[in-house]
């Protein structure tokens, strides 16, 4: 049997909304001999387009450093390049700052120590990227950012100077001018119609606003790039004929369309694809072959196949025809599929690019022939601790890469690690990631439940549905005190506590934001051959209080191989009674049986 979209849901919809920017600029040197302003702007290709955002830079080179202009050429040429370069799963802040601060210290480090260490590269900056319906504004010196909207003019940036006389002011922050880099950070919405303004000091300072109003309010309502350059031109020379003697740069971006969709069109969009009906041993899918149902549950269904341009076998995943109405599901899904193409560490199931021609929704994975750690689970009750320390380094190294693209998996459990034959080990599941950059997006399905697996959540998600890397900590550390000895470091929740912490969560109810709640049970009450140092670190991987917890990977990987001095102080500062309970009551026991015994001869 050949599958086709016959028989399947599938819904055709109209092309969606996406953000759409019109910019033009005008700089000249005005009454000065050079101009040592610069510009740059970019709208990228669709892909880059929801990752990244457009981006529009404007600098204004000091004009006391010998290389002004050339600082201000490098930074916005330099920044736009390098912004692009980073992951596209950063966040946008997160981005623009690496940046800049290596861009700063570039500057920085052009110090001449043969003119007594006088700085040479010094430039004001002030960028604007916006994604999605927000703008990101980065911004240093005293270049400006202005939003016009409905006939109102608002500054979003404020000047660095220091005022020192009644016409004559100092610069306080600028690119170049120190090794520690201060920048004003700021985001604002952004709608249909909006035009931001981008102008350096020889501009705003000799422009009323109201004159300025007056001159962007003759803009069409939907102006091309040359209507924008055109109005830039003019600007700049009304600030001329204002008595400006500073070089003029104006930059104008212009703002036609966001895509702010309501929550049905986007889940429209999500079931564009049809979802396969459940396949069996010599179905064919695209040219996929299928030879082995792997796996088949609720949510999802694993075949391995073959494909005759491809010389080793696949596996498929493909959604379950269950949750096809839910839109958060299929989100998660597709946002896979999209992470799996960017992620590359060995360690890691790698998701590849299946035929954009396709009509159906599912992913080409690697085949991993090996166990889930579930099942080796199984198979090694009381594992050693070497055993269990060398998969969870793997896993580290697993979530590491994770943790460099700004992601965080949010589901880690035994079913979603596998181990092959050699004792390699794969995460191979990331439907449920929180990826920094896509979140920033305004068409996303709002999460209204803790997304992750029942007793392996970490209790931050629970009481307030946020999750960070320490979350990720907090599952691994109950993987690992799990494989040990087979138990949960806290009692089990039952579904019915678990969907009234959700319900907790959605309603902020305090009640249950306490994580005093949270009692941890030695590991030791299972297994007593384990060292009691073991004990204390499996501890803090599993704290509730995430404050409390390990901060980096780094320390549960260091602690795991070898006890520190401290947690050995710690160890002996403890009562008895929580070092060793069992030598505790034995104590105890033998002492009421002295006194019992004493009572009876006495």
């Amino acid at each position: 049997m050949t599958v086709s979209a016959k028989g399947t849901r599938t819904v055709k919809v109209s092309e969606p909304m996406k953000l759409q920017v019109s910019l033009g600029g005008y700089s000249c040197a005005g009454a000065k001999v050079v101009n040592q302003d610069a510009f740059a702007s970019l709208v990228p290709k669709q892909a880059d387009l929801s990752a990244k955002g457009v981006v529009a830079v404007i600098a204004d080179g000091v004009s006391s450093a010998s290389k002004a202009a050339e600082a201000a050429q490098l930074s916005v040429t330099q920044f736009i390049s390098d912004y692009y370069a980073t992951p596209a799963t950063w966040s946008t802040p997160k981005s623009a700052g690496k940046v800049l601060s290596s861009l700063n210290q570039w500057l920085y480090a052009q110090t001449d120590a043969a003119s007594g260490y006088t700085l040479q590269w010094l430039t004001t900056f002030s960028a604007l990227i916006i994604k999605s319906s927000t703008a990101y504004v980065f911004h240093v010196g005293d270049t400006r950012i202005s939003q016009f909207r409905q006939d109102q003019l608002e500054a979003i940036t404020t000047e660095h100077q220091q005022k020192q006389g009644p016409n004559n002011s100092v610069l306080t922050r600028a690119l170049g001018a120190d090794h520690r880099l201060q920048v004003d950070v700021l985001s604002v919405g952004v709608q249909a119609g909006d035009i931001f303004v981008l102008t350096c000091d020889g501009v705003h300072d000799f422009i009323p606003s109201q004159q300025l109003k007056a001159q962007l309010s003759q803009l069409s309502n939907s102006p091309l790039a040359k209507d924008l350059e055109d109005m830039a031109e003019q600007i700049t020379a009304l600030a001329i004929a204002n008595g400006s003697q500073d070089n003029v740069s104006c930059l104008l971006v212009h703002v036609g369309e966001t895509p702010n969709r309501a929550l049905a069109e986007i889940e429209r969009e999500l079931f564009n694809k049809a979802i396969p009906p459940a396949l069996v041993v010599g179905n064919k899918i695209d040219d996929y072959q299928i030879c082995k149902v792997i796996h088949a549950s609720i949510r999802s269904h694993l075949y391995l196949a073959t494909h005759p341009n491809e010389k080793e076998p696949c596996v498929l995943k493909m959604p379950s025809k269950n949750l096809e109405e839910d839109g958060s599901y299929l989100q998660g899904f597709i946002r896979e599929a999209w992470l799996g193409e960017k992620l590359n560490n060995p360690h890691v199931m790698k998701i590849k690019r299946g035929s954009d021609n396709s009509r159906f929704l599912y992913h080409v994975c690697d085949y991993i022939e090996g166990q889930t750690l579930a099942q080796w689970m199984l198979d090694n009750p009381q594992p050693t601790l070497a055993q269990v320390r060398e998969i969870i380094e793997q896993v580290i190294t697993a979530l590491r890469s994770f943790q460099r693209l700004d992601v965080i998996h949010r589901d880690l459990k035994p079913d979603n690690i596998m181990i092959d034959a050699y004792g390699k080990v794969f995460l191979i599941d990331y439907g449920t990631a929180r990826i920094a950059s896509l979140d920033e997006n305004n068409d996303n399905i709002s999460e209204t439940v803790p997304q992750g697996t029942l007793n392996y959540i970490a209790p931050e998600t629970l009481l307030t549905l946020s999750a960070d890397h320490q979350s990720d900590l907090f599952s691994l550390g109950v993987i690992a005190y799990e494989m040990l000895c087979g138990e949960l470091p806290y009692k089990p929740m039952k579904l019915g506590e678990f969907n009234q912490y959700s319900h907790g969560a959605k309603q902020k109810n305090d009640k249950f934001k306490d994580y005093e709640q949270w009692q941890y049970r030695s590991i030791r009450h299972f297994r007593t051959d384990l060292p009691f140092w073991l004990d204390m670190v499996l501890e803090k991987a599993t704290k509730a209080d995430p404050n409390l917890r390990f901060q980096a990977y780094s320390e549960l990987k260091a602690d795991l191989s070898q006890p520190r001095a401290s947690a050995l102080a710690e160890y002996k500062s403890q009562p008895l009674l929580q070092r060793n309970p069992v030598l505790f009551w034995q104590g105890a026991t033998s002492l009421f049986f002295l006194l019992w015994l004493s009572s009876i001869i006495f």
